[in-house]
This record gives C-alpha cells, sequence and structure tokens, in this order.
C-alpha cells in the first residue's frame, strides 16, 4: 500500500482499553489513520458503514458484531487483513471471508499462554502436596509431619505427569514443563511418534495416563463427541493420591461421576472449569475439602489482555510490512484456529 492505510478499531469501548494500552494505540497510528468504529457490537448505523468501507485493516475483539454479511454485499471494498485481538474469531467471520481476499489472524496462541502458565503452577503445586499441607498446617496449628507417609513422594522432580488431549495449551504446557525432571505421558490420537520425540514426551493409552500419572491435566476440546469423555471408569483408574486437574470445559467430564470418586478422598482436583460453569449453591464442589475451585479465571484475564492487544497490533505491523503474520491461518485451518 503506499497510501496511509486505514485502520478500523472496531472493539467495544469497554474493551478497548483493556485490550489496547496507550503505547499499543500510539504503534497502531504509527502504522496508519486509525478510526473507531462508532457500532462495533452490530456495524448498523451511517457512521459506522462509512467507515467500513474505508477499512484496509479491521481489528476485532470480544463482541464485535459478524462481517460475513456485510462482506457479501460488497460493503467493505477495501479490506485486506482482519486481525482479531481475542481467540476465536468464529462469532466475527466465518470461513467465506477468504472469498473475499480477505487475511485473517487472531491470537489463540497468546491467549493460551496464560492457561499454560496457571496450569504449570498448579501442577507444582499439586506435586508438591501444597494443598494438603496449608489445610494441615491450618487445622493443626503447627507443622504437618512432612516426612510421613502423606508426603514421602512430594516433588515435581521424578513425578509423572499425564497430558490428556494435544492442544496449543498442553503442547505449552509441555514447554514449560522441560526444565523439570519428570516424566510426561501423552494421550492424544493426534501424537505422532516424530512428535512426541521433539516434544519430550511418551505417548501413552488413556488407562495408562489415569493409573500412572501424579498430577493429570485435561486439555481436550469441548465438542459433541467429548460431553462426558471421562466418566466413572476413568475417574476410578486414577491413582491414589493422585491429583487431577481441568482446565478446559468441565462438559468433558462426568461431574458427577468426578464428585463420587472425589467423595471417597483417594484423589483431589483442581478445577478452573465446571458444568455448569457455575456449580449449584449445593454442590460438592463448593465444600469437598480435597478440590480447589477456581471462577474459571486460567484465560487471560487483567493485564494478560494487553498480550492479545499487543499480538493484534503485531500483526496489522507485520501484514503492512509484508512480513510474516504471526496468528495468521488459512481456509484449511479455520476449523481448527478459527
Amino acid at each position: 500500500m503506499t497510501d496511509r492505510p486505514t485502520i478500523v478499531l472496531s472493539v467495544l469501548d469497554d474493551y478497548r482499553d483493556r485490550f489496547f494500552d496507550p503505547a499499543a494505540v500510539r504503534r497502531l497510528r504509527d502504522l496508519g489513520e486509525v478510526v473507531l468504529d462508532s457500532d462495533p457490537a452490530a456495524h448498523a448505523t451511517h457512521e459506522s458503514l462509512a467507515l467500513l468501507r474505508r477499512a484496509d485493516v479491521l481489528v476485532t475483539g470480544w463482541e464485535t458484531g459478524p462481517v460475513d454479511a456485510l462482506l457479501a454485499a460488497g460493503a467493505l471494498p477495501r479490506l485486506r487483513l482482519l486481525t482479531h485481538a481475542g481467540g476465536s474469531v468464529r462469532g466475527v467471520a466465518g470461513p467465506e471471508v477468504f472469498d473475499h481476499g480477505v487475511r485473517v489472524s487472531s491470537q489463540t496462541q497468546l491467549n493460551a499462554e496464560p492457561v499454560a502458565e496457571f496450569t504449570l503452577a498448579m501442577i507444582i503445586l499439586a506435586a508438591k502436596n501444597a494443598f494438603r499441607a496449608r489445610d494441615d498446617y491450618r487445622r493443626e496449628h503447627a507443622r504437618p509431619d512432612l516426612t510421613g507417609p502423606a508426603y514421602r513422594t512430594i516433588g515435581l522432580y521424578g513425578a509423572t505427569i499425564g497430558i490428556i488431549g494435544l492442544s496449543r495449551i498442553s503442547r505449552r504446557v509441555i514447554e514449560l514443563l522441560r526444565p523439570f525432571a519428570c516424566t510426561v505421558l501423552v494421550d492424544s490420537a493426534h501424537l505422532t511418534a516424530a512428535e512426541a520425540s521433539a516434544l519430550g514426551v511418551r505417548a501413552a493409552s488413556r488407562e495408562e495416563v489415569l493409573s500412572t500419572s501424579d498430577v493429570i491435566s485435561l486439555h481436550s476440546a469441548s465438542t459433541p463427541r467429548t460431553r462426558h469423555m471421562l466418566g466413572a471408569q476413568d475417574f476410578a483408574r486414577i491413582t491414589d493420591g493422585a491429583t487431577f486437574i481441568n482446565t478446559a470445559r468441565g462438559a468433558i467430564c462426568d461431574e458427577d461421576a468426578l464428585i463420587a470418586e472425589l467423595r471417597t478422598g483417594r484423589i483431589s482436583a483442581v478445577l478452573d472449569v465446571t458444568d455448569p460453569e457455575l456449580p449449584h449453591p449445593d454442590s460438592p464442589l463448593w465444600t469437598l475439602p480435597n478440590v480447589e475451585l477456581f471462577p474459571h479465571l486460567a484465560g487471560s484475564m487483567g493485564r494478560e489482555l494487553h498480550r492479545l492487544g499487543d499480538g493484534a497490533v503485531d500483526d496489522v505491523a507485520a501484514f503492512l510490512a509484508g512480513r510474516p503474520v504471526a496468528g495468521e491461518f488459512g481456509p484449511e485451518e479455520y476449523g481448527g484456529r478459527a
């Protein structure tokens, strides 16, 4: 582009500052003429439609309205890049976006980072038996016997960590575990021998992961096919004293079956997601002593949202400079990346 490009920031007011700090906005303004979409949720006003007709680059965010109909109607004639400052772009544009010559990027990989960090933290604490030690300390008002049977196998050194599902997040968790001297087992139909070797993990059956791991972390996608993928038989296989971590989606687990196994006290759980998302007020998950319950905290929050905004600006800068766009994906990847 020889002229200064028009960059339309189509992000709701509630989210704009949360994703784009002043430095990110300055960077965008250095790249082109930045204009704010006055109706990012619906693109229905004359002012919004007039701005979109000028857009060379469209930057979207959470709850930005769909643009498929606008593209089909020729209402975005100059658009060459749609970059989403979030994970999935499905709510903004369907796969038909590529039929209009528009390139698309999202911050899916960057959005995986805080979940992986949270998961690593929980793995380390679970392997250290830190939650039980905390509770024993509070209850006894004295230092618990950390040399006793309950603590004899604590620590990440020499531990076996089981991963169910091979996703962007679980791949990042595996990378973060590399400095630690632990064995990582992965249950995934998509894991090839070559990739297992490259990742430094060992492919294993779900039965082996559940029955031999000290900590098990779930990272499967939530689809109709994976609903209640883990049931009573699976939770019964988990070895005594192990911890089950779910930062994926609650619906992947048969929650009643998980609760039944947790009631035995054999295993523990760290749950950032449940099914339903907010457990019923009478759910045992609120009170079971061997459950660490979190309010869907692992994903991008607070300052972490700036990582997504910065990634979107990076994608715009790379596109305008003719460099590879880090978050870009094509039609063949839409189902997995979008």
